[in-house]
């Protein structure tokens, strides 16, 4: 069938046919998105990419760890409270504004984020909450100027086979840090953080540059 026919047949007359190529001309061009790709639009859903390049926009900090003198053997399920060493290492670790910390967690441990120039004497360590799952050791509930707080540690699933029962020990939190200061990092559960004897434990520092 010829096109002049199909047209006829289909009721599209001469004028119409004429006048499609001008519809199509004067269609709204979409205006291209700044950036690459979309890029702008990206960068305000998730914030600009700046930040995240170089050797500084991330840092790992071990936040609790097992002690291999003498040999430790935690298989399958072995996580003995008594060889885990309670400090964070390094006890300062530096990025840049905008940057993360990976605290890897190894051990019963409460991760907690105070302010910039917050110190270990500004912890009121008689604000104190139980832990979800009972039995555990009192958690610290101070609140002011605290920035993040972690899991409790009570409520993650527990280890099939482990003796005596208990809970996942080992794990990671990521924190990202925005704006520049120098924060206090503590263990939330409250005989790794202060002791009578000791003094204070397990904290650290996260000095953010800008």
């Amino acid at each position: 069938m010829e096109r002049r026919d199909f047209f006829k047949k289909a009721g599209i007359t001469s004028a119409a046919l004429v006048s499609l190529p001008a519809l199509a001309g004067s269609a709204p061009a979409k205006t291209p998105t700044p950036g690459h790709d979309g890029q702008e639009e990206h960068e305000h859903e998730h914030g600009p990419h700046e930040d995240l390049n170089g050797p500084l926009s991330s840092a790992t900090v071990a936040f609790g760890e097992w002690n291999a003198d003498p040999p430790l053997d935690r298989f399958p399920n072995n996580s003995p409270r008594d060889r885990n060493n309670h400090h964070l290492i390094p006890g300062e670790a530096v990025i840049k504004a905008g940057g993360a910390v990976n605290f890897v967690i190894s051990g019963f441990h409460h991760v907690l984020v105070y302010d910039d120039g917050t110190k270990p004497t500004d912890i009121d360590i008689t604000k104190l909450r139980p832990t979800t799952v009972q039995p555990g050791p009192p958690l610290i509930d101070d609140a002011a100027n605290r920035v993040y707080r972690g899991l409790d540690p009570s409520v993650l699933p527990m280890l099939p086979g482990s003796t005596p029962p208990q809970p996942l020990q080992d794990r990671v939190e990521v924190v990202r840090f925005p704006k520049p200061g120098r924060f206090l990092v503590i263990c939330g559960v409250l005989p790794h953080f202060f002791d009578v004897a000791s003094g204070f434990m397990m904290f650290g520092y996260v000095k953010v540059l800008p």
